[in-house]
């Protein structure tokens, strides 16, 4: 395409926000709101109060089922549960299970505001007010069933994490980098943090434990709706907004992936296929090699990610004096280095179509699409030589940085830190 044909970045944001069945977020809820409860209609015959939960969310307002099938102790517990009666997958804390839905039940009341989760975490604020914006972990819970659900599902997905009280400041940050998106692409941000219910600050004790020693945001499948950051990517409200963005397009994915077609059936993250990112160094163990399933939510991400910065590029001047400096952010090359990775992906996964089920093959050629009608110099078809360059430039910059910043760097903007753990 040439670059006077290119798309306003308004049509890339509609595409990415709103267009069916891989943007719209309203469509995407009814996906999961209908999977969740074909789960609990089996599990009413185990589990008394998932039918009287099951009952009370077809009767409840759109609201109130938005806020409980999108908790995440809920959903845990759905899963969980499945596990115990449908597949033989033993749960240790059976009774737990059912006080979470029993538990629940309330929070479909029309009158009632709060969460589950939200209601055992009393310092907890808003991202902002509107209905899609979600809370902000306070790192201190009271003890409920709902709880202890969540404190078990943290401690098996993410065992490695601390969770942190945020300061005052680091709460301004995550509400104004909710605004700032807002500002810049107000379709993309809700389509993308309506999927995120709950902010979670935590941090890497000392050692950090293998694999999390340069942890800067993740989510982790096991844990529906929630997305971590650590304090380093909260600093400034760009990077804040960047990373919220980020993560929450990966909760946007999970949903996806549970309710679509998306790969093969009897797909198995542990046995696809590996591709390894032009990027990354070559490891051994084969640490930094992905699976399909990977390669499909990072795509989905650097594809969002390409939009966010070609925004910031064309309005970071207009913005700065509400928002603050964008500092050592280069809005130009990370827009680059997210089209060059993310175009690698789309070749790799047709590379592999065999992995995908029928939404997954339509949604590699719509985020090609998409790519195509907004990258203004996209490197020659089949070339990598520019992410091999880019490897090296990183690296080599990475000591140089590290003396120039006292050891306080920003941390790799797109590097995701989601595990690949899938086990659900």
């Amino acid at each position: 395409m040439q670059k006077n044909d290119l798309k306003p970045l308004e049509d890339i944001e509609g595409a990415l926000a709103e267009s069916r069945p891989f943007g719209d977020c309203d469509y995407i809820h009814r996906c999961t709101w209908r999977y969740l409860e074909r789960r609990m209609e089996m599990l009413k015959e185990h589990v008394p109060s998932a039918g009287a939960l099951l009952d009370a969310i077809r009767g409840a307002s759109l609201e109130r089922r938005y806020r409980v099938l999108g908790d995440a102790a809920v959903r845990g517990a759905v899963h969980d549960a499945l596990g115990q009666y449908k597949l033989g997958i033993g749960y240790p804390r059976v009774d737990e299970l059912d006080a979470v839905f029993r538990d629940a039940l309330p929070f479909l009341a029309v009158q009632q505001g709060d969460t589950p989760l939200g209601a055992g975490d009393r310092g907890a604020r808003r991202l902002g007010e509107a209905h899609h914006h979600g809370w902000i972990h306070s790192g201190r819970l009271v003890d409920t069933s709902i709880s202890r659900s969540f404190a078990a599902l943290w401690e098996s997905a993410i065992p490695g994490l601390v969770l942190k009280e945020p300061t005052e400041r680091e709460r301004l940050a995550l509400r104004d980098g909710v605004r700032l998106l807002d500002a810049l692409l107000p379709r993309l941000a809700r389509s993308a943090l309506a999927h995120t219910h709950w902010v979670v600050v935590a941090d890497t004790p000392a050692p950090a434990p293998p694999g999390l020693a340069d942890f800067a945001s993740m989510t982790a499948a096991a844990i529906f709706g929630v997305i971590v950051l650590s304090p380093h990517v909260i600093r400034t409200v760009w990077s804040a907004a960047e990373h919220l963005l980020h993560e929450s397009m990966h909760l946007k994915f999970m949903d996806l992936e549970q309710t679509h077609s998306m790969l093969r059936e009897g797909y198995r993250a542990a046995s696809s296929p590996s591709i390894r990112p032009a990027w990354h160094r070559v490891e051994p163990d084969g640490s930094y090699d992905w699976p399909v399933n990977r390669c499909l939510t990072v795509m989905h991400v650097y594809t969002t990610l390409a939009l966010f910065f070609r925004a910031v590029e064309q309005r970071a001047a207009e913005l700065e004096p509400a928002f603050g400096p964008v500092g050592d952010l280069d809005p130009v090359l990370e827009a680059r280095r997210a089209f060059d990775r993310a175009r690698f992906l789309g070749r790799e996964l047709e590379r592999h179509e065999r992995e995908l089920g029928a939404a997954g093959k339509r949604f590699v050629a719509w985020l090609r699409q998409t790519l195509d009608a907004f990258d203004p110099c996209p490197a020659p078809e089949g070339s990598d030589a520019h992410l091999l360059l880019d490897l090296h430039d990183r690296e080599a910059a990475s000591p140089r940085d590290e003396l120039a910043a006292g050891g306080d760097r920003r941390p790799p903007s797109l590097e995701s830190s989601m595990p690949s753990r899938r086990g659900r």
